[in-house]
């Protein structure tokens, strides 16, 4: 998900989730702050039909962006390593927490209507960083 959303006017967001009555647990800036948007045993609309029973996390690609410009994006590293830090530190308590044992990104459960986290996300590094 982009940080800021260009759709007639600009949106943080946030506040875009909010006016499509979406969610996600974290979404992750590119400054690294986690913002919290859901409690862990609340379910978030992030996902479809994977809503009640996964937790949802954004990494926020930098920038103002269309839904075009962000699919481009997301083809070329975009994310910060304090945002990577940041990122794989909330998956590794989650880890913990509920004692996952499997990861998937968007475009793993519903490929034909998401394309994140994109090729630009290092998603083998990140595998190994949260589970080791």
């Amino acid at each position: 998900m982009a940080e800021y959303i260009e759709d007639g006017i600009t949106y943080h967001a946030v506040d875009y989730l909010n006016k499509l009555g979406l969610s996600a647990h974290s979404l992750i800036t590119p400054s690294g702050v986690n913002i919290r948007c859901r409690k862990n045993g609340e379910g978030a609309y992030h996902a479809k039909n994977f809503n009640t029973d996964s937790l949802g996390i954004e990494i926020l690609v930098p920038g103002v962006h269309t839904y075009q410009t962000f699919i481009r994006k997301i083809q070329e590293p975009y994310c910060t390593q304090i945002q990577y830090d940041s990122t794989v530190s909330q998956v590794k308590d989650w880890i913990r927490i509920f004692g996952i044992t499997e990861i998937k990104r968007h475009s793993d459960i519903d490929p034909t209507r998401k394309k994140d986290p994109g090729d630009g996300f290092p998603w083998t590094q990140f595998l190994e960083d949260v589970w080791n």
